[in-house]
């Protein structure tokens, strides 16, 4: 059974928690059609976050060089087809949608000669609103970012200026009340969350790597200042870690084949581990936080290696030691992975990982998931409602329980690396204590951690098997 959302409650028992990897991320699954070209997926949850119904947006075109539409699929129904969301006037370029909270939706369209930012809402059935217009000028307006949830400032690139707006709701439409300059001059593909913008500015025909964050107490935005300022940086991803827990903005790219990874605290350096045997070169990073887990650490990195003609979409887990994965291992060229939030069901956490493919000469969109346990770093949780014993185990673990509230909890057997080992399942009991008893059956020698998983709470207690 689904359990609540209860992303508030649980911060002050999993601030100090690292998440890990505890399933395999699912085989790859074709989303669209394999005669058109898709790009640019978001997800959508029309019930609010964690909702059952997840669908994707997307924009698709049915030639390399004829004008998008924007689409979208019910991917938690795998039975489900593709429609059509936005588009219907062929003589109109629909491109780079961006979701705005959970029903509005913000695209780049040259409705009336150049690219201007419209939006428009939409509800859970599909149901799409009056189109309004944002921005109304004599120039381009192109890479517009938005963070999907938990901020209201966006930004854009126009006429190599960077332009930043926060976002006022006005029924159902959206307004930017006061737009400003973040930098001028040669300035492309900012990305943003919270108070903090960062994007690539060409100088010296080099792509350099710019930030700007929104300074307290004056709320204004600081002077563009370097993140990297050497060879040509590109592909750029921002991730968050924390909603309400100090700053934590992490940035990963590409720069001469290669992924490197900062926050706004550190040194550049690249990600661990990436040296795949085999792997010439590396593409197109995508960044991602398990939002309210995490600390100043980036969790996920996913990037296109390639190994010949072909490419594959690899995952790297940092918390992980050694842990990375080559999802697609097949001959095709696979390119531009993109890392998404997907559903939680306490105490896991669902991420998904949406990339093209090019297929009979065509960009498919494929995707594969994976749950995480929302715990790590493995701080024992000093208590003396668990009790467990013997203690290191030989056969068996005695689990004693007297807290109520624990009773009907799931519990979970984990190895060191946060990897799930076994499950104990606990049936409806009314009374205020229970014991249970475990075999360790055939599970190596090592560190393990007994993890009891309430609605409101996450309990850990360490033991050995020697």
């Amino acid at each position: 059974m689904k359990k609540p959302l209860i992303f508030l409650s649980v911060i002050f028992v999993v601030i100090s928690l690292k998440s890990q990897i505890v399933e395999d991320w699912t085989a790859p699954v074709a989303l669209t059609d394999s005669l058109s070209f898709n790009s640019k997926p978001l997800l959508f949850w029309p019930y609010g976050y964690g909702s059952d119904d997840l669908y994707m947006i997307y924009e698709k075109r049915f030639s390399q060089t004829g004008n998008g539409q924007i689409w979208w699929k019910l991917i938690s129904d795998p039975s489900s087809e593709e429609q059509l969301l936005i588009g219907g006037y062929p003589e109109y370029n629909y491109r780079n949608p961006q979701l705005f909270l959970y029903g509005f939706l913000i695209f780049e369209c040259n409705i009336y000669g150049n690219y201007d930012l419209f939006g428009v809402k939409i509800d859970e059935n599909g149901t799409v609103g009056n189109i309004f217009q944002l921005t109304n000028t004599e120039t381009d307006e192109s890479s517009f970012y938005a963070p999907q949830y938990y901020t209201n400032i966006c930004c854009w690139e126009m006429d190599g200026n960077i332009y930043t707006s926060e976002v006022q709701i006005i029924l159902d439409t959206l307004n930017f009340p006061i737009i400003e300059t973040i930098d001028t001059g040669n300035c492309q593909n900012p990305v943003c969350q919270d108070g903090y913008i960062a994007w690539r500015k060409i100088e010296n025909n080099e792509s350099h790597l710019y930030y700007s964050v929104k300074e307290y107490p004056w709320y204004q935005w600081s002077d563009p200042d370097t993140i990297i300022q050497t060879g040509n940086n590109i592909n750029m991803s921002l991730s968050r870690t924390s909603i309400d827990f100090g700053p934590g903005y992490n940035i990963c790219w590409e720069a001469s084949d290669k992924i490197y990874f900062t926050n706004i605290f550190g040194a550049p350096y690249q990600i661990s581990s990436p040296e795949i045997p085999g792997v010439d070169n590396y593409f197109e990073p995508s960044g991602f936080n398990l939002i309210i887990l995490s600390d100043n650490s980036s969790e996920l990195y996913s990037f296109a290696g390639q190994t010949g003609s072909s490419r594959d979409i690899y995952i790297v887990d940092e918390f992980v030691s050694g842990y990375i994965l080559n999802i697609t291992q097949d001959s095709l060229i696979h390119k531009n992975p993109k890392l998404l939030a997907g559903r939680e069901n306490f105490p896991y956490y669902e991420v998904f990982n949406i990339w093209q493919t090019e297929f009979n000469g065509f960009d498919v969109l494929y995707g594969s998931s994976a749950w995480y346990l929302a715990i790590g770093g493995f701080n024992e949780t000093k208590t003396s409602q668990i009790r467990i014993f013997p203690n290191p185990v030989s056969d068996k673990l005695i689990i004693h329980i007297s807290d109520p509230d624990l009773i009907t909890s799931e519990i979970s057997i984990l190895n060191n690396h946060g990897q799930q080992m076994d499950e104990i399942k606990m049936e409806g009991n009314n009374s205020n204590e229970i014991s249970l008893t475990w075999k360790k059956g055939d599970l190596p020698a090592g560190v393990y951690f007994l993890v009891v998983a309430s609605t409101n709470r996450i309990t850990t207690k360490k033991f050995i098997i020697p």
